[in-house]
């Protein structure tokens, strides 16, 4: 009985470890554990078009809650930290930016997006206090999404995102 007592105490503790590493480097990683954040999954297959030439470096996550809802995810072009995140909703013609864009509130984790309930809250662009005061100009259709960028604030001016639907 002393045995059993031991391995399952020693279980526990590796257990234990195991998670707080993991919630230390990744901390969505227990909001996702406690329904607090959702997986996006894997990125989309896409082309992206910055400025009219294609980039490979613009991620796009599909919301697996919202038909019509994409979150890109800039990294590489935002020097600001306001646009690493930017949402897409063609059933509102909506583009936004989050309002939180910590490693609490976004994080990859083997490839999949995780996004928590904070940072699934966006400004609208064309919002005068909390956005751009900006009109992205979004057009789109089934397969092709089309808008333009705050000037002065990322590398590039306008996006083209193709969207593969098979």
């Amino acid at each position: 009985m002393r045995k059993v007592l031991v391995i399952f105490g020693v279980i526990i503790l590796i257990a234990g470890i195991t998670i707080g590493v993991v919630v230390h480097d990744h901390p969505i990683f227990l909001k996702y554990l406690l329904g607090e954040a959702s997986n996006l999954e894997k990125p989309i297959n896409a082309k992206v078009y910055t400025d009219g030439r294609i980039t490979n470096d613009i991620k796009v996550y599909k919301d697996i809650k919202y038909k019509n809802d994409y979150l890109l995810h800039l990294k590489n072009h935002d020097s600001t930290g306001m646009l690493e995140y930017i949402d897409i909703d063609l059933n509102y013609k909506f583009v936004g930016r989050t309002i939180c864009s910590a490693k609490d509130c976004y994080d990859t984790i083997n490839g999949d997006m995780f996004q928590s309930e904070t940072g699934a809250i966006f400004a609208d662009f064309k919002d005068d206090m909390k956005g751009f005061n900006f009109d992205p100009k979004l057009t789109f259709s089934d397969h092709e999404i089309k808008l333009t960028m705050p000037p002065h604030w990322l590398k590039f001016d306008s996006l083209r995102i193709e969207l593969n639907n098979k």
